[in-house]
């Protein structure tokens, strides 16, 4: 496998956690915007922090 489809494959898999962490952000009352930009610069690292050390936002009627 030549160096670009490890890129493309690589950039891919990170857009993807990006989409991932912006739209689980949508789930839990959360900005999904500002949620993908930080999916997409720390990409795992974002996913795992909103997963493991937020709560849910509780929205109030």
């Amino acid at each position: 496998m030549e160096w670009g489809s490890w890129a493309t494959a690589g950039g891919t898999v990170w857009f993807c956690i990006a989409l991932a962490t912006s739209g689980l952000a949508g789930v839990q009352g959360r900005t999904k915007l500002g949620w993908f930009v930080l999916g997409m610069i720390f990409g795992p690292l974002a996913l795992l922090l909103l997963v493991f050390l937020t709560e849910p936002l509780v929205k109030r009627d």
